[in-house]
């Protein structure tokens, strides 16, 4: 994880933690690709997933400090390909468009859980990736993978080595696990000043009302289905024992 849509990593996990706390620990956690079956694979044996998220080692793009435009997603894509509405808290941006240009027509979020602060976890704890192996395909993970479903070989490394990866938070996977947002609106530059100033030296209160006010400029403009996000019931805490995890490199 790093700089996504012009905001540093900072602020994005202090916002992260607002939207936790006003979703009785859920969040959601943009990524840029579908994990397709392999979270639900996953869990035929374990009853949860564990999502390990890790700042990335490399300088963040240009195009993920400055990019020539930012959308906020308002809805998911059910399994019978009805469009549905967020709950109002949730607030997923991604940059507007593709490195080559073309408009992002696709984005995907984690559906996390945790009943822990996101800022005050695993600080000193690291995972080697050469510990790790692609849950379908049984490989290693390839040096540009960002986000992966993997079974983890050993325990988590209690000390650091420059090829491990440090840990910044741990959380739970819930079912739907990952889902497709849809319904992107693209923020004019006085909303992303508003996002940033908040997210730097607002709280919770101001953040929700500006997460409110910025997601009710789509309420009237689709034709929504009324159901929110099926989050599913809360399930047994895992230990370090499990074999498979969540890999989260975003």
């Amino acid at each position: 994880m790093g700089t996504e849509a012009s905001e540093d990593l900072t602020a994005i996990i202090r916002r992260k933690e607002w939207e936790r706390q006003s979703r009785n620990g859920f969040f959601l956690w943009g990524i840029g690709q579908s994990l397709g079956e392999n979270a639900k694979f996953a869990t035929r044996d374990i009853p949860s997933l564990r999502a390990i998220f890790s700042p990335m080692p490399s300088k963040p793009k240009a195009i993920d400090v400055a990019p020539t435009g930012v959308v906020l997603w308002n809805a998911w894509v059910d399994a019978r390909g009805q469009i549905r509405q967020l709950p109002i808290h949730y607030f997923v941006t991604s940059r507007a468009s593709l490195p080559s240009g073309r408009k992002k027509e696709n984005h995907y979020a984690l559906v996390c859980f945790s009943n822990k602060p996101l800022d005050a976890q695993q600080e000193d704890t690291c995972i080697d990736p050469r510990h790790l192996r692609n849950i379908a395909t049984n490989k290693p993970l390839g040096p540009s993978q960002v986000t992966a479903v993997v079974r983890v070989l050993n325990q988590i490394d209690k000390t650091c080595d420059p090829k491990s990866y440090s840990v910044s938070f741990i959380t739970e996977l819930r079912p739907p696990y990952c889902v497709q947002l849809a319904q992107p609106v693209l923020l004019e530059a006085s909303e992303l000043v508003d996002i940033k100033e908040i997210s730097a030296e607002g709280d919770l209160e101001s953040w929700n009302t500006l997460v409110k006010s910025l997601r009710s400029r789509t309420a009237d403009r689709v034709d929504w289905v009324q159901c929110t996000l099926d989050l599913g019931e809360l399930s047994m805490p895992l230990d370090w024992e499990d074999k498979v995890n969540f890999l989260a490199l975003q």
